[in-house]
């Protein structure tokens, strides 16, 4: 069973993930997703990078270039080649999969998105984000027969790493 977590932006996402994925004695790849300190400007840059790694601010990285007037740049060919890479490795080195965050922007990177299905249907657990207020291909990931989502509020974030922690720990005790 895989675990995902959606919610208000700047509501504490990524912040479980780390938490959890830090009481847990496991292999973790995957993706993570992020901005740099510009977030609030109209001009914001959106990177991508190994759930393994620091941020990398670097041009090669940015998968989303947001514009001032107009609809933000979408490099899809990012999320299909490195994105899929990255996922890849996580499938063959990891015992936990990150894949922070799935949304609209990857609309049009397919080989990115069949990839991430694709992944739901194994056995390495996967903990994600899903965008809220994202729709289409990311129905299917909340309606996945191995989904589990969960809604991160003000009140149970600081308690789900421990508790999604406990969750996977249980699962391995199953296998």
């Amino acid at each position: 069973m895989h675990i995902f977590l959606t919610g208000d932006i700047q509501i504490g996402k990524t912040t479980v993930i780390d938490r959890t994925t830090a009481l847990l004695n496991k292999a973790v790849g995957g993706f993570q997703t992020y901005f740099d300190l510009d977030r609030e400007l109209p001009t914001r840059r959106l990177y991508i990078n190994s759930a393994l790694q620091s941020k990398v601010f670097c041009e090669e990285n940015i998968v989303v270039q947001f514009k001032e007037n107009g609809f933000p740049l979408v490099h899809d060919e990012k999320f299909d080649a490195y994105g899929v890479q990255l996922i890849e490795e996580a499938i063959g080195k990891s015992d936990l999969i990150v894949m922070d965050e799935c949304g609209n922007l990857e609309q049009f990177a397919t080989l990115f998105q069949r990839k991430i299905l694709d992944t739901l249907n194994g056995n390495i657990p996967i903990l994600g984000v899903v965008k809220q207020n994202s729709w289409g291909w990311t129905d299917y990931i909340r309606n996945h027969s191995k989904v589990k989502l969960i809604t991160v509020t003000n009140e149970n974030r600081d308690l789900l790493p421990e508790a999604i922690a406990n969750y996977i720990r249980n699962l391995d005790e199953c296998v």
